[in-house]
């Protein structure tokens, strides 16, 4: 199947800020403030690619993203895009990927991370309905 194409290092960009866009348009708004309470600014960084993107929230649950800031980031996810691709279309796992060191979560403390694990499901969802948007010939 088409979507599960993993996007190159040119459209990857758009997919992640895409699968933001849309994690702020499907996730509640009370969950996402939940997450609020974790941080503002997570950066994610995808290393095989050399691209960062930075998933923003604010406390009312407003979602936004950029490939550029200059100000603090509270907490970073490092893996390969790959990594990412795989563990959204169930290649690949996290906890796994964790174990392995193919994934790394700086900046937020083991006993929050149930809080911060409720955003991936529907992060992981967003991504694939984005890569399914980028490969739809239609529009």
């Amino acid at each position: 199947m088409i979507e599960n194409s993993m996007p190159g290092p040119q459209d990857f960009p758009g997919v992640m800020c895409r699968t933001i866009q849309l994690v702020g348009i499907n996730i509640p708004r009370t969950t996402l403030q939940k997450v609020a309470e974790l941080f503002h600014t997570l950066l994610w960084e995808f290393k095989d690619y050399g691209i960062q993107i930075y998933f923003l929230l604010n406390d009312q649950g407003n979602v936004d993203s950029t490939t550029e800031w200059s100000g603090q980031v509270d907490s970073v996810v490092t893996m390969d895009a790959s990594t990412f691709h795989k563990a959204a279309f169930g290649k690949a796992n996290f906890g796994a990927a964790m174990v392995m060191g193919k994934l790394r979560v700086q900046g937020i403390s083991p006993l929050k991370l149930g809080k911060f694990t409720t955003l991936l499901k529907p992060f992981l969802d967003s991504y694939r309905q984005a890569c399914g948007e980028l490969h739809d010939t239609t529009r």
